[in-house]
């Protein structure tokens, strides 16, 4: 079951940009449909798209008890960036009018985050629309450690989930680990600096959406970063993990693995080269955001 802890930690960081640049990402897209693509670790979940109410700003859910969640290590201050002329694409790609909006920014957005990566699971993901709220979304439940199942229209990995035993243990089949391949690819062909520039044009958007969930609009960008950090504390194995299953689901057997956020143990179901892969991204996309140097 999807525990929903409400972590709301610090908020130690803070991605700065002048004015201009908040008018309106290196996706965790996953995503931010950007970092929806990277912390959107777009790990191959199913997700549920409506053009109705988007099922992520539903209320309704039941409470569930909070549990502790692993915490991130903090990082230094951010400094503010240097202006920078904004790049060519985004200058062609943005009318004087009308003012763009949460409500009208789905097919501009389309345009721009075509560009950063045009693969079929990328065009697959901007078919939905409210793709700012579905981006807001996404930060908000990878900044505390969860897998947002309804935020992007993913559909499952085709390949069935398997598993192997040697010496009486229970191991993932490293051939279910391929599942995860297109994911993966299409999070590591992104252009994470032409994702930073879509963040920040769009950053004011998102702050409007992440204050419908009931923060504070500021604090988005804090959360874009937790989610990041997620992934870069998340453990790297040294061998593989070892399975217990627990009624219909396996768990994994060493409690320092188990004890890992619902988003860390998806990163881990993926196997080590994708995970290295997806943890590369995440770093230059946080790099990238925080303005430094790679």
């Amino acid at each position: 079951m999807l525990i929903d802890p409400q972590d709301h930690q610090s908020h130690e960081e803070r991605i700065s940009g002048s004015e201009g640049q908040r008018t309106l990402s290196r996706s965790i897209a996953v995503a931010a449909v950007a970092i929806i693509a990277v912390a959107g670790i777009g790990a191959g979940f199913y997700f549920s798209t409506q053009k109705s109410t988007p099922p992520f700003l539903d209320k309704s859910a039941p409470v569930v008890a909070p549990l502790p969640v692993p915490k991130v290590p903090a990082a230094p201050d951010i400094p503010d960036p240097a202006p920078t002329p904004a790049p060519e694409l985004l200058r062609e790609a943005v009318p004087a009018e009308p003012e763009i909006t949460i409500q009208n920014s789905d097919q501009e957005l389309r345009n721009l985050l075509a560009t950063a990566g045009a693969t079929p699971l990328v065009t697959q993901v901007l078919e939905a629309n409210d793709l700012v709220q579905r981006g807001a979304g996404m930060i908000d439940g990878f900044s505390r450690g969860l897998v947002p199942r309804k935020a992007l229209p993913l559909a499952p990995p085709k390949k069935a989930f398997s598993t192997v035993k040697t010496d009486g243990l229970t191991y993932i089949d490293p051939a279910s680990y391929t599942r995860y391949d297109s994911y993966v690819q299409a999070i590591a062909s992104l252009d994470v600096n032409l994702l930073v520039s879509i963040f920040h044009r769009y950053r004011t958007l998102l702050e409007q959406a992440y204050a419908g969930f009931g923060y504070s609009g500021e604090d988005m960008d804090n959360a874009l970063i937790r989610s990041l950090d997620y992934i870069l504390a998340t453990p790297e194995p040294s061998e593989p993990l070892a399975l217990q299953r627990k009624e219909a689901i396996f768990q994994y057997l060493d409690p320092k693995f188990e004890q890992l956020t619902a988003s860390q143990k998806q990163l881990l179901r993926m196997g080590p080269e994708n995970f290295a892969k997806i943890k590369q991204q995440a770093r230059a996309l946080r790099q990238g955001l925080l303005g430094v140097s790679q």
